[in-house]
């Protein structure tokens, strides 16, 4: 398969971008990279080539500051823009970017469209869970208001999603203030009523608390985009202050360090299964292509697994299990 990289995405771009393509290439024999930014620029760090990676060139970058309303119209030409007209054409099969996520869904709206059916896209997140897997949760911030269908499809797009990725029937579940059937708002209940009917592609479980999104009781949790964007961040900071708050109660104490010198090889397990770089990025979920949205601050460790990622998505056809799921003949 071939992905198109946006090379100006990260914090330190193009150096990540480049680092990961080649890597991921001297690996996989079966995928080929087209960095896609000012050439001149990423061929100043490009220090080796490979017969599978290819530039094309933008006269221009989207930067983290632009406002995603103006990009469009301000730099048709970017290598964001770029990238996924290369997809629209079918000159790749997938699109990563570690830039400005309002603008790479403004660009994917724009060039791709929706698959047909699909109200909204959704951006998922993969958290870890107890039992050493990982659990979707979506939407982590693509729609800040959202009425109680789109989120009951953004529910079935993640089973979609999930069965892609890890080859099962999910359990999924909304998130919620409480257990009980009666508790939430009118949009959560609604969406409950439309999901607890019989489906083939997931298993519906009810509610899930804050406390029990990391416990393994559900595969793909579903909530709207600004609680979902306030846990992904949240999430994204506890590991460091928990490590912090270790290394601040070990230092200067012999015995702690000791402690901790014996337990280095659990802190790096740990660290590791909660490192968002794992899965490299957080898809675009609903748009019509294959779209990974990568952290600004990925290394080239994040970008290479986000090809991976990408290329398992491709291979089991996840926009077409995508229109299946989201088929009138499947009740919703």
């Amino acid at each position: 398969m071939r992905v198109a990289l946006d090379a100006f995405g990260t914090d330190n771009a193009p150096l990540p971008e480049i680092l990961g393509a080649l890597r991921v290439l001297e690996d996989e024999r079966d995928i080929e990279v087209v960095l896609v930014g000012p050439e001149e620029e990423i061929r100043k760090h490009l220090k080796s080539s490979h017969p599978r990676l290819s530039i094309v060139h933008t006269p221009e970058v989207v930067h983290h500051e632009d406002k995603p309303s103006e990009v469009l119209k301000k730099r048709p030409n970017s290598s964001m823009a770029v990238g996924l007209r290369l997809v629209k054409e079918g000159e790749a099969d997938a699109f990563i970017s570690a830039g400005n996520t309002g603008a790479v869904m403004a660009y994917a709206l724009r060039r791709l469209g929706r698959i047909k059916g699909a109200k909204r896209p959704a951006i998922g997140a993969l958290f870890p869970n107890i039992n050493e897997g990982r659990t979707l949760v979506l939407d982590v911030g693509a729609n800040i208001h959202v009425s109680s269908d789109i989120l009951a499809q953004f529910g079935v797009m993640g089973s979609a999603f999930y069965n892609a990725l890890f080859h099962k029937r999910p359990r999924l579940a909304l998130l919620n203030i409480g257990e009980e059937n009666a508790k939430g708002g009118d949009v959560i209940l609604n969406a409950r009523k439309r999901l607890e009917r019989e489906n083939p592609h997931y298993e519906f479980v009810g509610y899930v608390e804050g406390h029990e999104i990391l416990s393994d009781k559900a595969d793909v949790i579903v909530m709207d985009g600004f609680v979902g964007n306030v846990l992904l961040k949240f999430g994204e900071s506890i590991l460091h202050t928990i490590l912090e708050f270790i290394k601040r109660e070990v230092k200067g104490n012999p015995r702690a360090m000791l402690g901790a010198a014996l337990l280095k090889p659990a802190f790096k397990s740990v660290k590791k299964k909660a490192d968002f770089e794992e899965y490299g990025g957080a898809p675009l979920i609903g748009v019509n292509g294959i779209v990974i949205i990568a952290h600004g601050r990925s290394s080239p460790r994040a970008i290479y697994n986000a090809v991976l990622v990408a290329r398992t998505l491709y291979k089991h056809n996840l926009l077409e299990k995508i229109k299946a799921y989201l088929s009138p003949k499947t009740p919703v």
